[in-house]
């Protein structure tokens, strides 16, 4: 704004300015040359070409004159979100970005003003977990756990569920994770990614165990959110065992999922997946159908609840 000679003078018997022969100049004043768009279209993201599962990666990037920036993300060629990418609108670079299933990343961004926007290049990343494992892409490293239906309270947050003992190791969050075969008892997977699979670690004590062990994974009723498969198998992400002992399909909430058992006891004493100490094993589980619809879910993601319970 620009005055005459005049300037600025308080108005009579009043604490308030005026201007005299002012002219406004500028976006929103009617006059003026609006601000330039974005710059430059098709600019590059800066991203690293690999990244582990539940630990955070910059992606950065230059871009002049924007007012907000809005990511995509795609993962093995199906829209995903992405923690700290899809959920974020800043315009500000670097981001810090975290991928909770492995598989491959096409990540994207748009950041514009009030005049136009310009998009970015791909960005491809490359997220795995438990290289050990040797486990298939889509499988989910982190989530909430809870030991209490009140999901505002009793959680566990962002916790490695590659481990068995991180769901099923404890009656609550503070409690020191027991090994196989755990604690008695139910948890509830907060942000189950219906589109992915968790593949839960475990090995069965070489001494020890108990020679009648016995346990039944069960689907629970309050929260169960969709239908599941679950195997117990030597193999990361293993659901080829459809028909056996050692797999159980489209279980609803309040059904058993897969038994397990000591291998000592005779197969015609307990009919359940036999497990022989020493051995390593996983407990996978995925939604049989990920298309169902679930109030438990909110997309992609969904509340779920597995119980195990085991004797002696």
């Amino acid at each position: 704004m620009t005055t005459d000679a005049q300037g600025l003078t308080l108005v009579p018997g009043g604490t308030d300015l005026r201007a005299t022969g002012a002219t406004l100049t500028g976006t929103g004043c009617g006059t003026g040359t609006p601000p330039p768009p974005p710059s430059p279209d098709n600019f590059a993201l800066n991203a690293p070409a690999t990244a582990s599962l539940g630990l955070s990666f910059p992606v950065s990037w230059t871009v002049t004159g924007a007012t907000a920036c809005t990511g995509s993300a795609s993962l093995n060629g199906s829209s995903i979100s992405l923690s700290g990418w899809t959920n974020g609108t800043s315009a500000t670079s670097p981001r810090q970005v975290t991928a909770t299933l492995a598989g491959t990343y096409t990540l994207g961004l748009t950041c514009s003003n009030a005049v136009g926007s310009v998009t970015s290049l791909p960005a491809i990343v490359v997220v795995s977990g438990g290289i050990s494992d040797n486990c298939p892409a889509g499988r989910q490293a982190v989530a909430d756990i809870c030991y209490s239906y009140n999901l505002g309270t009793s959680c566990a947050l962002s916790t490695d569920i590659t481990r068995f003992e991180n769901i099923w190791g404890r009656g609550q969050p503070t409690d020191n994770p027991l090994p196989f075969p755990g604690a008695n008892g139910y948890a509830i997977v907060k942000n189950f990614d219906k589109t992915g699979y968790i593949a839960t670690k475990f090995t069965v004590p070489a001494a020890g165990l108990s020679p009648t062990l016995a346990g039944m994974f069960f689907h629970g009723e309050t929260l169960p959110g969709p239908n599941l498969t679950m195997s117990i198998s030597p193999t990361c992400g293993d659901f080829s065992l459809s028909g056996t002992i050692c797999q159980r399909d489209n279980i609803n909430g309040g059904s058993a999922l897969t038994k397990y058992k000591n291998s000592a006891i005779p197969p015609g004493q307990v009919v359940a997946c036999p497990l022989d100490p020493g051995q390593t094993y996983f407990v996978n589980i995925r939604a049989y159908n990920p298309g169902q619809t679930s109030p438990d879910c909110s997309g992609n993601i969904c509340k779920t609840t597995v119980q195990n319970n085991f004797t002696p």
